[in-house]
C-alpha cells in the first residue's frame, strides 16, 4: 500500500525526516534488492541498522507489514556483502557465538566490573570524568552499569514451590541482563509467581534466547540456541513458559518462524502457546488479591517497544498496576514511544539515541510520578540512566519490582 500511516511512528524517520530511514524505505530498499533492481549497497546496510526495531511501525501498518522482521534478514545479509576484518570477525565470532551461548562465560565475565564498584574504581572514574575524553558512547555505557550483585541464575532453586492454594506449574524463563543486571527484579518474578499459587520451575541450563543474535544478524546462532530452549522446556512438566523480559519474550514468541524448517512443527505450536509475559499471565489467570498490602505511590508506565509493538501487550502491565492496593497509575504522554534503547542502538548512534530520549522524558516528567515503571531491562538502563542525567526524581522500577513490594513478608 505505501500509505505511510507508518512514517509518523517511527523515531528515525521523525529525527531525519529521510524517506529512507523510514519502514516504508527500508522495505523498499529490501525488497529492490530482492527482485534485484538494487544491489546490497551500503546506504541497505546503514539503514537495516540504524533501524531501531521497535515495531512501532508494525503497529501502525494495516497490511501487517513487519519492517523491523524484514531489517533482522538484512542485518544477517549484511555480514555476506559487508564482512568485517580478521580482528573484528574473531570479536565478534567470540562475542555472539561463544561468550552469550554460554550462562557460565557471561557470569565470569560480569567479574571484573562487580570488582571495579566494589574496589571504589567506579567512583573514582566518575568522579574524575575520565571517560569524558574519549567518545560519547564510552561515558554513556559506564553511566548505564547499575550496582551488580552476585549473579541469580545459580542461586535460584530448580523449583519454587507456590504459596497457598496451587494453582499450576509454570517455567520460568531467566533472561542473561535480568541474572546478570538486575537479579532482584527476577527475584522478584518468582516471588510474586510462587505467591500467585504457582510452582515456578527455572531450568539452570537456558541459553540466551537469541534476541541479541537477531539483532546483530547472526540468525544461524539464534537457530541454535533457540533448538536449545525449544527442547529443554519441551521437556519439562509445566503449563506456561513465563518471562520477565520483553525482548526475552518477543524472541521466545517468534521461534515457530525462526525454526519453521529444522524443528517439529508439532512441538513449535505447544512451544508458542505456552510462552507468557509475566504481565500477561497474570492478567490471564486472574490475580489474587488476598493478602498483598498497599504500596502508596504515584507510578507511571513506559511501555517497552518489544512488549507493546513485538507482542501486542498493553492493557496488561496498566491491569496488573491497578490491582497493586494504594497505586495511583499515572498515564504518561505517547507512553509506547521507543526510549532509544533499542539493544546496542543507543551506543552506536548515541546522539540520536539522547534525542529519542529527552522526548520520553519530558513526557515522564509531566507526570511527577514517584515511580517510573518499564517491564524490559534495555529501556531499565536507558531510562535509570536518562533520569539520573536528567536529575530527575523519578526511581525506575521494573513492573515486578513494584509487585513485589505489595507481597506479605511471609511470602519471602
Amino acid at each position: 500500500m505505501r500509505c505511510g500511516f507508518c512514517l509518523p511512528t517511527c523515531p528515525t524517520y521523525v529525527l531525519t525526516g529521510r524517506e529512507r530511514s523510514s519502514p516504508r524505505g527500508r522495505v523498499a530498499l529490501a525488497r529492490a534488492v530482492a527482485e534485484e533492481k538494487l544491489e546490497f549497497s551500503r546506504a541497505v546496510r546503514d539503514e537495516a541498522f540504524f533501524c531501531l526495531d521497535c515495531r512501532a511501525c508494525t503497529s501502525a501498518c494495516p497490511s501487517g507489514v513487519r519492517a523491523g522482521e524484514v531489517m533482522e534478514v538484512c542485518r544477517d545479509q549484511a555480514q555476506s556483502f559487508y564482512p568485517l576484518g580478521r580482528t573484528g570477525k574473531a570479536l565478534r565470532e567470540f562475542i555472539l557465538e561463544k561468550m552469550v551461548p554460554s550462562p557460565g562465560l557471561m557470569e565470569a565475565s560480569m567479574l571484573p566490573t562487580r570488582l571495579y564498584q566494589r574496589l571504589g574504581i567506579q567512583w573514582l572514574v566518575r568522579h574524575l570524568k575520565v571517560l569524558n575524553l574519549g567518545p560519547d558512547w564510552m561515558a554513556k555505557a559506564e553511566g548505564m552499569i547499575p550496582e551488580l550483585h552476585k549473579p541469580l541464575r545459580p542461586q535460584l532453586p530448580p523449583v519454587v514451590p507456590a504459596k497457598g492454594e496451587k494453582r499450576g506449574r509454570v517455567g520460568f524463563f531467566l533472561g542473561c541482563v535480568m541474572t546478570l543486571m538486575y537479579p532482584s527484579v527476577s527475584r522478584q518474578t518468582v516471588r510474586v509467581l510462587a505467591q500467585q499459587g504457582f510452582d515456578v520451575v527455572t531450568p539452570r541450563d537456558t541459553k540466551c534466547c537469541g534476541a541479541p543474535h537477531l539483532s546483530e544478524g547472526d540468525r544461524t546462532t539464534a537457530r541454535r540456541l533457540a533448538k536449545f530452549n525449544l527442547d529443554l522446556f519441551m521437556a519439562e512438566e509445566i503449563d506456561y513458559i513465563v518471562t520477565d523480559c520483553a525482548g526475552c519474550g518477543a524472541a521466545l514468541k517468534e521461534y515457530e518462524e525462526l525454526l519453521a524448517e529444522s524443528a517439529d512443527q508439532r512441538s513449535l505450536e505447544i512451544f508458542r502457546s505456552k510462552i507468557r509475559d509475566v504481565s500477561e499471565f497474570l492478567f490471564e489467570v486472574g490475580i489474587r488479591e488476598e493478602g498483598l498490602v498497599p504500596v502508596n505511590a504515584t507510578v507511571t508506565y513506559h511501555e517497552p517497544c518489544h512488549l507493546c509493538h513485538a507482542q501486542g501487550i498493553s492493557r496488561q502491565p496498566r491491569e496488573v498496576i491497578k490491582h497493586i492496593p494504594g497505586v495511583e497509575l499515572r498515564e504518561m504522554n505517547e507512553s509506547n514511544w521507543c526510549c532509544g534503547s533499542a539493544a546496542t542502538w543507543g551506543l552506536k548512534y548515541s546522539e540520536e539515541s539522547q534525542k529519542v530520549l529527552d522526548r520520553k522524558l519530558e513526557n515522564v516528567r509531566a507526570t511527577n510520578a514517584d515511580y517510573l515503571v518499564t517491564a524490559n531491562p534495555g529501556c531499565h538502563l536507558q531510562l535509570a540512566w536518562g533520569v539520573r542525567e536528567a536529575d530527575m526524581p523519578q526511581k525506575v522500577l521494573h513492573l515486578m519490582e513494584l509487585m513485589g513490594r505489595a507481597l506479605p513478608p511471609d511470602s519471602e
